[in-house]
């Protein structure tokens, strides 16, 4: 009835990451440039900057000045999420579930809750998936309509398309099924099952155009003036006061300058979108179509 999850998942980074991957080239790296930078980030990172932290564990995994290294880059990816980085925790999410590490992949739904919890809907959505299909934790689909749900109130129209076929399904009773109608509605600007399935109820189209929806456009910066403008910010934070041995909780990329290259609310869009992309280039690494 659903594609299974390793195919839905290969979804998250291809419909949901493309406009910004193509922004820049992230891939392994050797020369002096590259080293330089991952230095740099690790200077910082043992300074106990989020942040840092979590570029570290993007070069880990392309191999970015440094050897490829799936452990540390999980490791890394790890510390900054205790900062409460929810694209951290996405990433550490994303690499448990798809089982990139010996450890259980069930580990990752935890991180992808505090993502999700967090305004990463891509999380969310993923979560979704993961209740739908059953294949790392217990099928439960009241769960997986709680996570697509959100995922879908945040504009994600593949998870709207996936509510569309619960309901469709029957999944929760036939006398639900026609809330289906509204998702696939939903979904129709950007999912062709979904207008062909509205064809098939002899049902119209939704009103409009996908160029109807109000968008905010956040222009990436090149991948290389993006590190250089992470660093000067670095260079000019104190480094935030770790407790020994204890989480660091509270502290999110909203309120530690060290997130920002710029100010305000943009600023923060940008970090967060940025770090998306390069999440989307990180787990095509590992990810098993």
């Amino acid at each position: 009835m659903f594609l299974p999850i390793r195919k839905i998942l290969l979804f998250v980074s291809v419909l949901v990451f493309t406009p910004y991957s193509l922004a820049f080239d992230f891939k392994q790296c050797s020369e002096d440039h590259c080293v330089k930078t991952f230095k740099d980030f690790k200077k910082y990172s043992k300074k106990g900057h989020p942040s840092a932290m979590e570029a570290l564990g993007n070069f880990y995994i392309v191999g970015y000045g440094t050897d490829k290294d799936p452990s540390r880059a999980l490791r890394m990816f790890k510390k900054a999420a205790k900062w409460n980085q929810a694209t951290a925790q996405y990433k550490a999410g994303l690499m448990y579930i798809s089982q990139a590490t010996d450890d259980k992949p069930s580990k990752g739904i935890s991180y992808l809750k505090k993502a999700a919890k967090n305004k990463i809907y891509d999380a969310a959505y993923v979560l979704g998936v993961v209740y739908l299909e059953g294949e790392i934790v217990e099928k439960d689909y009241d769960e997986a309509r709680e996570w697509l749900t959100l995922a879908s109130e945040n504009n994600m129209s593949r998870a709207s398309y996936l509510l569309a076929k619960m309901y469709d399904s029957q999944l929760f009773g036939a006398e639900h099924q026609d809330k289906s109608i509204a998702y696939y509605n939903k979904a129709a600007y950007k999912i062709e099952a979904a207008r062909e399935r509205l064809t098939e109820l002899n049902l119209p189209m939704p009103p409009g155009s996908d160029q109807d929806i109000e968008r905010i456009v956040v222009t990436p910066q090149d991948l290389q003036h993006f590190f250089i403008d992470q660093l000067q910010i670095l260079r000019n934070t104190p480094s935030p006061k770790v407790g020994t041995g204890s989480r660091v909780s509270g502290q999110t990329c909203a309120k530690m300058m060290s997130c920002n290259a710029l100010v305000g609310e943009d600023a923060q869009r940008l970090h967060t979108e940025m770090q998306r992309a390069i999440g989307m280039l990180i787990a095509s690494k590992f990810r098993i179509e």
